[in-house]
């Protein structure tokens, strides 16, 4: 059985060290709930010492693009959108990029050729089913119900005890382990903290920090495609929109206190570095569209799965990737071609000296 979003933040992870590298394993309490029989009020035997106490570590996973379906057009149907995909998702807290809004209230975000992605808000299960604690809102589709859409989002996503994280000036505190992780989000858009003034996101960033062990910084941020898998220096662009600087705010959000930076919206992988001891994802990429929703077409339809370990002073004690595909149906499945190792390998080149790559069982290694 699978346990409730709330219930799975108890479990805390074991870092074990493998070769020159280190390997995340998750595992749960396999204490006897019924007791040992023991008397719980003698002290230890002389003999009996006490295990080194293990340092606090949090594990979080993240994924990129994702949303099963559209209104009315693209419903998708009753099977499970995460079923291939579920048992990746084995993080204290996991997280997902919420690509649509989950309402059907009528809205008009331009004049003619917008997209828009929405469905009822009962679709919410699907991710709570799957087992993500945390769905990150700060993207150029959360508001294509309008303000009140994405409040009924909101409203659907907490009420089966998630969080739904990247609305303006907002904070998302969610505690795991004893350590409190705070989730913010950018987009370059009204509704939200605007990516592209860096000073506005570092001064969130450094608001979550003073009440949190940890800060997650994402934004919804590049240009989009095949031709955009590497990260350019400076203001980037896509349809007539400044979609911000890449390299300007990962940076801002770690100076001003953020723990790990996750950046989507290329729809493509990008690569990934560290910068100043922190770990950079520049783009995870398209995990899910269903109905094909999204294009799944050659690096279009590549992502993975992102974890990573950390201390509660920050510091990274390990991280991995699981590389998967959409499939025919823009369901995300594993790929047992790794092709997203690949490609951080390949994208490496984009950050010299402080590339990460990826060994081929998935574990990133960081400079």
């Amino acid at each position: 059985m699978r346990t409730s979003p709330a219930s799975r933040l108890a479990r805390r992870s074991v870092l074990t060290a493998a070769g020159a590298g280190l390997v995340l394993s998750a595992c749960g309490n396999d204490e006897d709930e019924g007791g040992s029989g023991a008397d719980d009020t003698a002290p230890p035997r002389p003999e009996e010492s006490s295990p080194e106490p293990q340092a606090e570590t949090v594990t979080i996973t993240y994924v990129g693009d994702a949303f099963p379906g559209k209104h009315p057009d693209r419903m998708p149907p009753d099977d499970d959108f995460f079923a291939d995909v579920k048992h990746l998702f084995n993080g204290d807290i996991d997280v997902a990029n919420l690509e649509g809004a989950l309402s059907t209230d009528e809205w008009s975000k331009c004049e003619s050729g917008c997209v828009y992605f929405t469905l009822p808000s009962e679709y919410a299960s699907l991710y709570a089913d799957a087992g993500f604690e945390v769905l990150n809102h700060a993207n150029n589709h959360a508001w294509d119900a309008g303000p009140d859409g994405a409040a009924e989002t909101r409203e659907a996503v907490e009420g089966l005890g998630m969080h739904l994280a990247g609305h303006k000036d907002t904070i998302t505190t969610v505690e795991a382990n004893g350590i409190t992780v705070a989730f913010v989000g950018f987009a370059g858009y009204a509704m939200f903290t605007d990516l592209r003034d860096p000073a506005a996101c570092a001064a969130l960033v450094a608001e979550a920090k003073s009440s949190a062990d940890l800060v997650v910084a994402s934004a919804h941020i590049g240009a989009e495609g095949v031709d955009a898998r590497h990260v350019t220096a400076g203001m980037e662009t896509f349809a007539g929109e400044r979609r911000g600087d890449p390299i300007a705010l990962s940076r801002a959000c770690i100076d001003a206190g953020a723990d790990l930076y996750i950046g989507h919206g290329p729809h493509v992988m990008r690569g990934m570095e560290v910068y100043n001891g922190k770990l950079v994802a520049h783009s995870l990429g398209n995990f899910g569209g269903g109905q094909g929703i999204l294009d799944n077409s050659g690096w279009l339809g590549v992502g993975g799965v992102l974890s990573v370990t950390l201390a509660k002073d920050g510091t990274v004690k390990s991280a991995g990737f699981a590389s998967t595909l959409m499939d025919e149906r823009g369901y995300p499945v594993p790929d047992e071609e790794h092709r997203g190792l690949d490609a951080i390998n390949e994208l490496a080149s984009d950050f010299g000296p402080d590339a990460v790559t990826a060994a081929p069982d998935g574990s990133l290694l960081l400079p």
